[in-house]
C-alpha cells in the first residue's frame, strides 16, 4: 500500500469481532475504526443495531430484528378523541398529483410550499361550499 507521498506504508489489518464485544467496546467508549464487526448470520436487536450505526458500522438490513412485546410502551399516553379536537393531533393525507410542467416552474419560481398551498385551498373550498344554500328538489 502507498500513501499520498509515495512511499510504502503497511495496510492496517482491522481485528475482526462479534456483535457482543463491539456493543461492549461502544458502551465503554473503546470502540475505534481499527475493529471490523462479523455478524456470522447472526440477528442484531434494532436498538443494538441503533447503536452500532452510531459508531459507524453498517448492520445488514436482513440481520436486524425487533420484538414488539419488548418494546416499551408505557410512557406513550393514550390519544383520544379530544387530542385532535384541541388540535394537539392533526391528521395528514398523502397524496400524489399530476401536474403539468408549466405550473411545476411557477410553484418553484414562486417557491410555494405546495403542502401548504394545497391545504389552504382545500380549506377555503370547504368554507366556501358550507356557506351556498342547500339545493332541494322540488
Amino acid at each position: 500500500m502507498w500513501n499520498l507521498n509515495g512511499m510504502k506504508v503497511k495496510a492496517m489489518k482491522l481485528e475482526v469481532i462479534s456483535v457482543k464485544e463491539a456493543i461492549g467496546l461502544i458502551r465503554n467508549n473503546k470502540f475505534t475504526k481499527h475493529y471490523k464487526v462479523d455478524f456470522k448470520n447472526l440477528d442484531v436487536e434494532a436498538l443494538d443495531a441503533i447503536l452500532l450505526g452510531k459508531h459507524g458500522v453498517v448492520v445488514p438490513e436482513e440481520r436486524i430484528i425487533y420484538n414488539d412485546l419488548k418494546i416499551d410502551f408505557s410512557d406513550n399516553p393514550e390519544i383520544t378523541d379530544q387530542d385532535i379536537a384541541d388540535g394537539k393531533l392533526k391528521w395528514f393525507v398523502k397524496t400524489e398529483i399530476p401536474l403539468d410542467a408549466e405550473i411545476r416552474e411557477w410553484i418553484g419560481t414562486e417557491n410555494i410550499n405546495l403542502g401548504e398551498f394545497a391545504a389552504k385551498l382545500i380549506q377555503n373550498f370547504y368554507e366556501n361550499i358550507k356557506t351556498l344554500p342547500k339545493r332541494k328538489a322540488v
